[in-house]
Parts: C-alpha cells; sequence; structure tokens
C-alpha cells in the first residue's frame, strides 16, 4: 500500500512516517507536503492509495484540498487536534480520522480500516463531513496544538494570557506565566483561536479579552493583563477594541 501525508507541521508528517515504518510496514510513503497547495499539485500527478490530511492548514482546509482535486480513487484519513465530544460527528462518515498527538494503535486501526475498503469503489460523502465540521469548527476549539522542536504540545486556550509577534515567530504567554516560542505568523494562531475570546489590539499583540485586568486611557490607551503585562492599543484598533469590551459592561 503506498501512502502520501499532508500536513502544514513538518514534525508531524515525520513523526507519522516514523509510526507507519513501525506499525504498518506495507505501507510506503511516497510523498508527504507541509503544505496544502503543494500536495494539491503533487496529488495531481501520484497515485497514493491512502491520503493522510490534516484538516486545519493555513489558507486551506484539508476538505477545501479534495474539493479542487475533483475526483480521486484513494482512501483518505483526517487528522485533528480537536477534541474527542467533537471527534464523535465524524463517525458518521466512511471517511477515518485520527486525533493528534497520534496514537499507535489507532493508527494500526485505522490502516487496518483501508485495507478492508480497498476493493471497494465507494467514496466518501466529503460535503457531509465538511458540514459537520463547520458545526465543531463553530463550538470553537478548547484546546490547540503547538508545533515544538520534538513534537506538539496541547494547551487550553482559556489559559493563554497574550500573543505576541516577530516577523515568523509568535511567542504565548500563559497563565502560569509559561512563554512558549512557536515558528508560526500571529496570523495563523488569530486564525485558529475563537474570536469571541480573542482580539488583535496591535500588529504585534493578541490578546486574551478575558484575562484583562484593567484598561487604562492614558498614553494612548492600553491593557493590563492578568500576569501584569501591559500592551499597547493602536490608534486603528481602539473603537473596536471598545465596542469588544463594551459587551462585558454589568
Amino acid at each position: 500500500m503506498t501512502a502520501m501525508l499532508i500536513d502544514d507541521e513538518p514534525n508531524a508528517t515525520e513523526a507519522l512516517t516514523n509510526m507507519l515504518r513501525m506499525t504498518c510496514p506495507d505501507v510506503a510513503v511516497i510523498a508527504t507536503a507541509n503544505d496544502a497547495q503543494n500536495g494539491l499539485e503533487q496529488l495531481r500527478t501520484l497515485t497514493p492509495d491512502l491520503l493522510f490530511l490534516d484538516i486545519q492548514m493555513p489558507h486551506m482546509t484539508g476538505f477545501e484540498l479534495l474539493e479542487k482535486l475533483g475526483k480521486f480513487n484513494f482512501s483518505v484519513i483526517f487528522s485533528t487536534a480537536y477534541d474527542q465530544f467533537a471527534l464523535q460527528a465524524f463517525k458518521v462518515s466512511a471517511v477515518d480520522y485520527l486525533l493528534k498527538p497520534i496514537d499507535l494503535d489507532e493508527l494500526e486501526a485505522a490502516v487496518a480500516k483501508v485495507r478492508a475498503r480497498m476493493h471497494t469503489t465507494t467514496q466518501p460523502d466529503l460535503s457531509a463531513l465538511e458540514r459537520l465540521f463547520q458545526q465543531v469548527q463553530k463550538a470553537e476549539p478548547q484546546r490547540i496544538a503547538l508545533p515544538i522542536g520534538e513534537g506538539l504540545q496541547f494547551i487550553q486556550v482559556a489559559d493563554i494570557v497574550r500573543l505576541e509577534s516577530d516577523s515568523n515567530y509568535t511567542t504565548f504567554y500563559m497563565v502560569n506565566r509559561e512563554k512558549l516560542l512557536i515558528s508560526r505568523t500571529m496570523g495563523h494562531f488569530e486564525a485558529i483561536l475563537p474570536k469571541q475570546n480573542f482580539f488583535r489590539v496591535h500588529h504585534s499583540h493578541l490578546i486574551n479579552l478575558d484575562q484583562i485586568s484593567r484598561y487604562l486611557k492614558t498614553d494612548g490607551g492600553y491593557v493590563e493583563m492578568t500576569d501584569g503585562s501591559k500592551v499597547e492599543i493602536s490608534r486603528r484598533k481602539k473603537d473596536d477594541f471598545l465596542r469588544e469590551i463594551s459587551k462585558f459592561d454589568a
């Protein structure tokens, strides 16, 4: 059986390749891609038996990639960092899924299901699955996965105080005073984090509205967060910010 892996996290594709080598030696990984567009282009020339596909990727979701591809005759196993309660929705689909961080036994079982279906011509109902996924997205993630040197670190969204951007890197400031430097842009996380809780007050700062201690009008306006840090509010964002915090008025 041949397989292709598409995930925007290089650590994730590398780890999955090693896991397949350990648990499913008959699965040969013929290609990997860490960019959805690049993966789409490769799939137009390659014919894998199985595609491992991340769902939430910058610029293009896994569902959108398959829609752009059109007809295909390979099996798909989605990977996702969503919590188990949300994944119940995916069980109605013929497409399988794996929850990150991927468990070896679950990986082996998912590949076994694909082997059993390899000789069928039924394609998964992607439109129904995507509708369910949109419902899951509206529920907002309770945690997110951050790429770190040795793999992925899962954090609770509610425990994030703020994010600070520095070019292609983003620093997470947590309620326990931990700092996490992640090799991803601020825009990547702004698209993932729930918009009702997180607001970009400055081009370099994204804050958790639930972690604001005080808003002060002096010095052009800034917020003091629960960890004691002070974050400037840009003039361009000030009116929108005031509208956001007005929702908290008693």
